[in-house]
């Protein structure tokens, strides 16, 4: 993506308050980077990264440091979902942690509109 965070908004956007750090840690220690990640960057896009490359890496070293993790553990987590690891699972539950409503499948997107 090659988006720089300044300083100031490391803080703004990319702190991991108490009860994040408490979802965040009820993760296996080896996804906990990549869901931290996923949560703060759809906080401040708006949308999922796809890939490790698409985190600033002043906001990846910030969030590891708040961890007491090691940076490369995003470069291991799977955001595609493809290999059966949580990326997909994890964007579905941070969805539900930030209140949005969760879609069935088989329901018309229209009706939640109306």
């Amino acid at each position: 993506m090659g988006v720089h965070v300044l300083p100031e908004e490391l803080a703004k956007a990319w702190s991991l308050s108490f009860v994040d750090i408490e979802f965040v840690n009820a993760k296996p220690v080896a996804t906990r980077l990549g869901l931290a990640a996923q949560l703060k960057f759809f906080a401040a896009y708006g949308f999922f990264a796809t890939a490790a490359a698409d985190i600033p890496g002043e906001a990846v070293d910030y969030l590891a440091e708040q961890l007491g993790v090691g940076r490369g553990q995003l470069f291991g987590y799977d955001f595609s979902g493809r290999s059966g690891r949580s990326g997909r699972h994890h964007c579905a539950e941070i969805l539900r942690y930030l209140g949005f409503p969760l879609v069935p499948r088989s329901q018309d997107f229209r009706s939640i509109a109306q």
